[in-house]
């Protein structure tokens, strides 16, 4: 048995770390690209730069527009994650602790939302934003993302409200506090993992968002990075600066792995955290 767990443990690092290179490999191709001129680049598209040179990022940032992408694409970001975890945290609160009528159908449909391709929304949003006079604007986007959003962060935060032991809250109202008190200031708090997690996921998962940015946003100043980048793709068709367009990859890229190296262990403890349930 001991044999073959260790052959087993040899084979699956094996895999693991094959698995590995063919996701790094092209990152760091990417990289290494992003500082070539484009000269270099149609000479050997393989071999390393001959020196290393901002010039492409510059142009990237300032020509490309990608620097106006980048802060759309923040604006609306940042923009969901927090109206989503107010939103959220509110909800789960309420389905995980408070007993009444229809408690149940409300969190079944809500958690029907996570079956729900989010690619046969699009007509209807689109129809909906335009009547709103939201379609073409930051806020309609945001508002998008929140709802699709929503299903997910209410099934994780329901988890973390359960592990909380219900005596805090007793304690905070025999105290005097209200339910608002309550909820905001020892429920929060003790939520916090559960909260950082799901912050990540919506970050991960809606930074890089393509269909619904492109449906409700028709204007090139209000583009976010994927459409931006998309459109510099386009463009390079008819021009010769792929150093840009591979340096304009590089800046949606980091954004991403500097939350998931910073945030790694909380999102691990915090995915555990909640799994645990009453």
């Amino acid at each position: 048995m001991l044999k073959r767990n260790s052959s087993m443990d040899i084979v699956i690092r094996v895999i693991l770390f094959i698995y590995g290179l063919l996701v790094l490999l092209p990152m760091i191709w990417v990289f290494y690209t992003s500082f070539k001129t484009s000269r270099e680049f149609y000479n050997n598209p393989w071999a390393l730069p001959e020196s290393i040179s901002l010039d492409n990022y510059i142009s990237a940032w300032n020509t490309a527009n990608i620097g106006s992408y980048f802060f759309n694409s923040v604006i609306v970001t940042v923009g969901m994650v927090v109206l989503t975890l107010i939103l959220a945290s509110m909800m789960s609160y309420i389905l995980a602790r408070f007993s009444f009528s229809g408690r149940n159908l409300l969190t079944s449909l809500i958690m029907a939302g996570l079956l729900v391709p989010s690619v046969l929304g699009t007509i209807p949003v689109f129809n909906l934003l335009k009547t709103l006079n939201l379609l073409n604007t930051h806020l309609g986007l945001i508002l998008v993302y929140t709802a699709y959003a929503m299903p997910f962060s209410v099934f994780v935060l329901i988890g973390f409200f359960k592990t909380i032991p219900k005596e805090m809250e007793e304690a905070a109202m025999i105290d005097g506090a209200s339910h608002y008190t309550t909820f905001f200031k020892v429920i929060l708090p003790l939520a916090k993992p559960g909260l950082i997690t799901v912050s990540i996921f919506n970050f991960l998962w809606y930074w890089n968002e393509y269909a619904f940015a492109l449906t409700v946003l028709t204007e090139e100043a209000k583009r976010t990075l994927p459409i931006g980048l998309e459109y510099l793709m386009a463009v390079q068709r008819y021009k010769t600066e792929w150093g840009d367009l591979f340096a304009g990859v590089i800046i949606v890229m980091i954004p991403v792995i500097i939350v998931y190296i910073l945030f790694q262990r909380k999102l691990i403890s915090g995915l555990n955290t909640g799994a645990v349930k009453e």
